[in-house]
């Protein structure tokens, strides 16, 4: 991330994850950590786990190390302040590292006048960049930790922070057992390390070391599911159950409570409900949080409400009208959101449609904010998209162009540009012209994001997402720009240059280039595996051995597949010897196989490319010999006249009446 001011001075930061898995079959180390503003003055480094792991047959051993934001539990544990856990857990919940990355249950919106980025930020860390064209969006927190906490959420166009507000995320912890699921347990317990904590500079508590022990469970009767469990830290003892029922397939609702001995509790209700004929939807949100003088966690109280009332079931012409309000009374602000989109027109050029919105919001004491849009949004054939529109904020009316451009192959994906300008009122500090462009790409080794904005001031601002993932087992090693899971396969096919086969895997096809390909999957998987030639390729490969394989991969578990592959080439022509006569009705043979010229002494065979060439054996022992020029060739070649080397003349063979053949 690199800001270029206009002054000429500039300011570089950067974050890095990294997540290892090594395993030996089911048993695995999982490490995780993060570097934080490398490049800065305020570099920092953090270590969220260092755990062994063995999660086979039913049962569930862990141990070692790991951070409170990464605690691991069949039931809810919110009351437990930040720090580090060194401790054991036993249980019967198999497969336990398997995450729904589902949203947190009150939606993170955002408001952005032009094109920018909104980050998102834990305990002064970033979690979250996120880049956005003009409008409210819903921010994508399916990455961010599990738990209910606050993050501060910070709108930035064009280096510039136009609003900050602290929001509270709230992601009920679940793991989707099935209806009719065991019963489930697990116990744990250990050291905990707790770190210092501090509310608003108001309440602070040193850092401190202390024991914790516990024990979760969690069932299932018919559709309603539970989970509960009971722990305690720093002579604190806390209970906390959740609940899920489905009602008639169109209401669900979700309740966890927290009580401790200091006297803290807890209440979190979440209800949402679809009505019949997809009309409309709708959800509602309540925290209400009291802490006693022991536990290291702050009150809570406020409200979420939303809804999307879809007026196409009444008529096509209306369109869709989304809503959302949230109140946090404990920060004092609220904000509320409100969005319209219809489709004008879709057919065969395209689509048209109208989008408008609103965001509004009071933050403490200062005075309202509000922000308003709407927008034109043209969609046409193979991948083009345009918009148009105004934005209005701060006192002052912004213009804004948008394109982007997709692409179903290649590195680049994706490819955009937006241009702002402020058309009315007054803009102060900020700038009357900025623009900006991006590519989402999707490379062998790494896919993220590229976003460039500048200003006509010179101003300069740029960030770069990438994301990949490495497996390495003995003395194979391999990379890939995908990040699907903790476990994967190394495919060492011996392809040359841009060879490129496919992988079938449960059904799925995945594309292999080049000599060495790393795929990471899912751990917890059984896949059937089958190497086939590729539809977007001209080549020709025999997969002559390791076509078909069975796996079973855990985490950490990277499974080699070297096959023996062939490229082929068909090739044609016409072969002569030495005088230049031709080879009629000869049998002719390669490394692989044989055929027979016609009379012209024309032939079609395939060939190995690895051994180009092509022999003819004549007289008993001897041999005339074809040497090949196919290093270029793909699919099918025609290489005119050839000479067998070896063989004066073709009509010597023929007068002696000889059987030819190989």
């Amino acid at each position: 991330y690199n800001n270029q001011l206009r002054n000429g001075g500039s300011n570089t930061s950067s974050y890095l994850s990294l997540n290892n898995v090594t395993a030996l079959r089911e048993h695995h180390v999982v490490l995780d950590g993060s570097l934080y503003g490398i490049g800065s003055g305020q570099q920092d480094s953090e270590l969220y786990k260092a755990m062994y792991e063995r999660d086979f047959a039913g049962h569930r051993f862990a141990g070692g190390m790991l951070d409170t934001w990464n605690l691991q539990s069949l039931g809810p544990m919110t009351a437990i302040s930040a720090g580090k856990i060194y401790g054991l857990s036993w249980g019967n919940q198999a497969s336990s590292t398997i995450f729904d990355s589902s949203q947190s249950a009150t939606p993170v919106i955002a408001f952005l006048p032009a094109a920018g980025e909104v980050h998102l930020t834990r305990d002064g860390r970033l979690l979250s960049v996120q880049n956005f064209t003009m409008g409210n969006h819903e921010v994508d927190t399916r990455g961010l930790p599990y738990g209910i906490y606050d993050v501060e959420v910070e709108v930035i166009v064009n280096g510039r922070v136009i609003s900050k507000r602290t929001q509270r995320v709230n992601k009920l912890f679940s793991r989707g057992r099935g209806v009719g699921a065991p019963l489930a347990w697990q116990i744990w317990g250990g050291s905990f390390h707790m770190d210092r904590w501090s509310e608003n500079g108001k309440k602070t508590r040193p850092a401190k070391e202390s024991w914790l022990a516990g024990a979760s469970t969690s069932g299932s009767l018919s559709t309603f599911s539970w989970a509960a469990t009971g722990y305690g830290y720093d002579n604190q003892a806390v209970g906390e159950t959740r609940l899920t029922l489905p009602l008639g397939g169109a209401i669900n609702v979700n309740l966890q409570n927290m009580l401790a001995s200091d006297s803290s509790w807890s209440n979190i209700a979440s209800i949402s409900a679809t009505l019949p004929g997809g009309f409309s939807s709708l959800w509602v949100n309540q925290e209400k949080t009291r802490i006693g003088n022991q536990l290291r966690r702050s009150d809570a109280d406020n409200r979420a409400i939303g809804g999307t009332l879809n007026l196409n079931s009444l008529w096509s012409k209306l369109g869709t009208f989304s809503i959302s309000y949230n109140d946090d009374r404990r920060y004092n602000s609220h904000y509320y959101t409100a969005d319209y989109y219809q489709s004008v027109y879709s057919g065969t050029f395209g689509s048209l449609g109208l989008r408008a919105g609103i965001q509004r919001y009071n933050n403490g004491d200062s005075s309202a904010n509000t922000g308003k849009y709407i927008a034109l949004d043209l969609s046409l054939p193979l991948g083009n998209w345009f918009s148009a529109g105004m934005t209005h904020q701060n006192g002052y009316t912004m213009a804004n162009l948008s394109a982007r451009k997709q692409f179903d192959e290649g590195t680049i994906r994706t490819v955009g540009a937006n241009l702002s300008r402020a058309i009315s009122g007054d803009t102060g500090d900020d700038k009357t012209l900025s623009g900006g462009a991006y590519a989402q790409f999707d490379a062998r080794y790494a896919s993220g994001t590229l976003n460039v904005n500048s200003a006509a001031d010179g101003y300069i601002n740029t960030n770069l997402t990438a994301n990949g993932s490495v497996g390495w087992q003995g003395k194979n090693i391999a990379a890939s720009g995908r990040t699907d899971g903790n476990a994967g396969v190394i495919f060492d096919t011996g392809l040359e240059n841009d060879g490129q086969i496919s992988a079938k895997i449960n059904g799925r096809i995945f594309p292999l280039n080049g000599k060495r390909n790393y795929l990471p999957l899912s751990p917890y998987g059984r896949y059937e595996v089958e190497l086939q030639n590729s539809k977007n390729s001209l080549d020709s490969y025999d997969i002559v051995s390791g076509r078909k394989s069975h796996l079973t991969l855990y985490p950490g578990n990277v499974a080699v597949i070297e096959p023996e592959v062939k490229q082929m080439v068909t090739v044609s022509g016409r072969i002569r010897a030495e005088d230049g006569t031709l080879l009629a009705n000869a049998r002719i043979n390669n490394h692989i196989g044989r055929t027979r010229t016609d009379e012209n002494g024309e032939f079609v065979m395939d060939v190995d490319k690895k051994y180009p060439t092509i022999d003819f054996r004549y007289s008993g022992n001897k041999t005339c010999e074809v040497a090949l020029e196919l290093n270029q060739a793909r699919g099918a070649v025609w290489v005119g006249d050839v000479v067998c080397s070896g063989l004066s003349s073709w009509a010597a063979v023929t007068q002696t009446g000889e059987e030819n053949e190989s």
